[in-house]
């Protein structure tokens, strides 16, 4: 059975706060079945997959990073799998469009506009933590009228672990362009 991907996006200058949140869901999303997929850099990306390293649940190939630069070497040492795209920012595009449920911690300009993107394709957004930063400012709101749903939370780690599993259970199919 394929396991579902989960992209945790969020600042690489995080906080302290943004950066513990940051592991803490990590691991919680490998513990209810997640792997783990982000920019593959630092901040709130390294957490994660940190965090998704410590769950008594990881396996091997459960921290995907997808990397702005054609270097896997610069990808964090914790990710299992480190895709080189050479696309700078637009590697968004692939990060978002692989998951199955976007996570956001904190944020700056970057996760808004991943944001933007996983509501633009459809992908259900939960915001986790209370820490500064677009996810937090956005939590419950909705982007525009081409969705009915908002942005869920904000919500500690493991909540929003369980959340995203439940709406990536019941999401609908991803736009078509055939």
């Amino acid at each position: 059975m394929r396991r579902p991907l989960a992209a945790v996006i969020g600042s690489t200058r995080a906080t302290p706060d943004q950066l513990t949140i940051a592991h803490e869901l990590g691991a919680a999303l490998v513990e209810v079945g997640f792997r783990v997929l982000t920019g593959g850099l630092g901040g709130v990306m390294d957490a994660a997959f940190k965090g998704a390293r410590s769950s008594g649940r990881y396996q091997s190939g459960d921290t995907v990073a997808i990397l702005p630069s054609y270097l896997a070497e610069q990808a964090s040492e914790a990710a299992d799998v480190a895709i080189c795209t050479g696309m700078n920012h637009a590697r968004n595009t692939i990060l978002i469009a692989s998951a199955s449920v976007v996570l956001a911690i904190g944020g700056r300009s970057g996760t808004l506009g991943e944001i933007a993107l996983a509501w633009e394709l459809g992908r259900p957004i939960i915001c986790v933590g209370n820490s500064e930063g677009w996810a937090t400012r956005l939590s419950g709101e909705s982007l525009d009228d081409r969705r009915t749903d908002l942005l869920h939370g904000p919500l500690a780690p493991r909540p929003a672990a369980h959340l995203a599993w439940s709406l990536a259970a019941s999401a609908p199919a991803p736009p078509s362009f055939t």
